[in-house]
Order: C-alpha cells, then sequence, then structure tokens
C-alpha cells in the first residue's frame, strides 16, 4: 500500500479532505497532525486546518507542517462554522472530520473512504478511544460524552447521530446543509437534518480515533456543565415533546443522571466486557458527580429558556455572518 501525503500531492486533485477546527490547540495539534502525516492510504488528501486560536497553534502548524493549508482567522470561531469555512476550501470528493484533541491511526483514511463508498449512505462516523485512559477524570469525561460510541469488533449499524470529531461525508451532502455555529451541538442537529432528508447515518465501531479527553476535577465538571447547557439547546429541536414536559418540570432534570449512569454501564458491559465495566463501576462516584454538573447546566439553560420563551438561545444561530480569515497555503 503506497504512503501518500497532501504535501506529495499538493498539485493535482485530491479525493479525500481532511477538515480540522481548532481553538487553542497548542497542546494537542502536532500530535494530531503527525498521525494525518503518517497516513497509509491509496487515497490522495489535502489537510485544511480552520484556526481561530490566540495562542500558538497557528505558529506552530506553519513551522512544522507546511503541507497543510492553513485558514486562520481573526477571531474566535465555533466548531460548527469552522466545519463549514473548511468544506468551503474543500477540493476532495469526500471530506472527513477530525478534531485536533484527536489522534488517528495509519489506516484511519484509508477506512472511512472504504466504508463510505461501499455504503448506501450519505454519512458515517467511527468510534472514539480512550486517549487517556490513566486519569480518573478524563476517562469519566470519556464515557459520559463518547459512550454511544465505544470502539468495538461490531458490525456497522445505522445511529441517530453522527460524532462530529470523526465523520465523513461525501461533498455533494454540503450542497444545501451546513452545520449550526455552535460548538457543542452542531454534530446532532447536522445528523438531523440529515435524517430528516431521508439519509441513512452509520457506525463504524471498528474505525477508531483515540480522543484525548480533559483531564483534572475542575475542568473536566466545567465542561460537564458546558455540555449541559449546549444539549438543552439542542434538545429543543431533536426532542421537543420530552423538553415541553422538562419545561413544565424542570427540576426533573436532576432524575436524568440516574438514568444515564444504567444506560452508561449496560452499553459499557456489552460493548467492552466485564473489565471496562467493572473500571466504570469504580469511576462511579466521580461519574455521578459530574452527570449531576452536566444536569445543572441543562437545568440552568431549561430555566433561561423559559424566561425567553420564543426567543432563540445565544450561540445556536446559523446565520451569523462567517467571519473573515487569512488563508495560508504552504
Amino acid at each position: 500500500m503506497n504512503h501518500k501525503t497532501s504535501a506529495e500531492n499538493q498539485g493535482d486533485s485530491p479525493f479525500v479532505s481532511v477538515v480540522i477546527p481548532s481553538y487553542n490547540s497548542s497542546i494537542y495539534i502536532s500530535q494530531c497532525l503527525e498521525a494525518i502525516r503518517a497516513q497509509q492510504t491509496r487515497y490522495t488528501y489535502e489537510v485544511i486546518m480552520v484556526d481561530s486560536s490566540s495562542d500558538r497553534t497557528e505558529q506552530i502548524v506553519a513551522r512544522d507542517f507546511p503541507e497543510v493549508r492553513l485558514v486562520h482567522l481573526d477571531r474566535q470561531t465555533c466548531t460548527g462554522m469552522a466545519r463549514n469555512i473548511g468544506v468551503e476550501y474543500a477540493r476532495g470528493e469526500i471530506v472527513l472530520f477530525i478534531d485536533t484533541d484527536c489522534i488517528a491511526p495509519p489506516g484511519w483514511i484509508e477506512k472511512m473512504c472504504n466504508a463510505i463508498q461501499s455504503s448506501a449512505t450519505r454519512g458515517i462516523c467511527g468510534s472514539l478511544e480512550n486517549g487517556t485512559p490513566w486519569s480518573i477524570t478524563g476517562s469519566v469525561g470519556y464515557y459520559l460524552e463518547f459512550f454511544r460510541f465505544l470502539p468495538s469488533r461490531g458490525k456497522p449499524y445505522e445511529t441517530f447521530f453522527l460524532v462530529g470529531g470523526n465523520s465523513g461525508f461525501r461533498k455533494t451532502v454540503f450542497d444545501n446543509i451546513r452545520f449550526l455555529n455552535t460548538n457543542i451541538g452542531d454534530d446532532v442537529a447536522f445528523s438531523q437534518e440529515l435524517k430528516t432528508q431521508g439519509s441513512k447515518l452509520m457506525f463504524f465501531p471498528d474505525i477508531p480515533v483515540r480522543h484525548l479527553n480533559k483531564s483534572g476535577l475542575r475542568r473536566m465538571l466545567n465542561y460537564q456543565h458546558k455540555l449541559g447547557l449546549g444539549a438543552c439547546r439542542y434538545r429543543r429541536v431533536l426532542s421537543p415533546g420530552i423538553m415541553k414536559v422538562l419545561q413544565k418540570l424542570p427540576l426533573l432534570t436532576f432524575l436524568l443522571p440516574n438514568a444515564i449512569m444504567i444506560w452508561i454501564a449496560a452499553v459499557v458491559l456489552h460493548k467492552r466486557g466485564i473489565a471496562e465495566f467493572l473500571k466504570f463501576l469504580l469511576l462511579l462516584p466521580v461519574s455521578y458527580l459530574a452527570n449531576m454538573n452536566w444536569a445543572l447546566g441543562f437545568y440552568r439553560e431549561l430555566r433561561q429558556q423559559n424566561l425567553n420563551t420564543g426567543k432563540q438561545s445565544a450561540g445556536t444561530d446559523v446565520r451569523e455572518e462567517i467571519p473573515a480569515g487569512r488563508k495560508r497555503e504552504h
């Protein structure tokens, strides 16, 4: 199998465009891009990074990864909008998305492209592997956020939504649909729109990327709180019936962690076996605390929505203007 990089094929029209949204990613970006550079695939590909960082990310990429088409934006940009901008620059027939805190194995592009072309679907996603198994808080955050997408040797199956950090689409998908301009839930809302158009979405559990989870108790809890806020916003669209009940009885939100813990435990046991199930049980007290923080974020956003009935929640306006940027091609 040939080893091809975007540098080697920069003058050609690539078959694949790998789009990476980025914000203040200096601690992760080198690992992410080294893994993309090391891909072993028959497909020609380009790498497009849409970055709105205020740290050293831009300088690291420009210095160490000259093959990357770097689009640097002048102000902080949400993940969804960064993905949309990346699609505008993409030249490939297939667009793959990966996040800066993810590390792809050498066969990732090959497997993702094969999966898209062999399945009757417009969009797929792979699984997320725990990149911080030694960290209590990192593992807790991993289970809470990605338990629906645990890696396994199972066959691909239809899924309700695609996780954005390891997903792939035919470029034609973006002819009439875009991601929401938000950091949380843009992939869920995008998936829902695809499903309303009659598209089948497939999850491939045997195509993982390694996710470097947030560690440290305060950092992890704060992030779970933000995830709760975001979940409340996009659930207004995805689950209007449930949201009507919760808007009338918002305190029911704090019962959700009980059901979620049981759900996660069942998924871990089924997909990962008894050893990892026992590990999750040991982490249960911290997991419950973190999920209650998620519920608190959900509750606060729910109360805010009740106070602003009929108004759109902040950060979910898909019509926001694309920020000015400058493209640097190396």
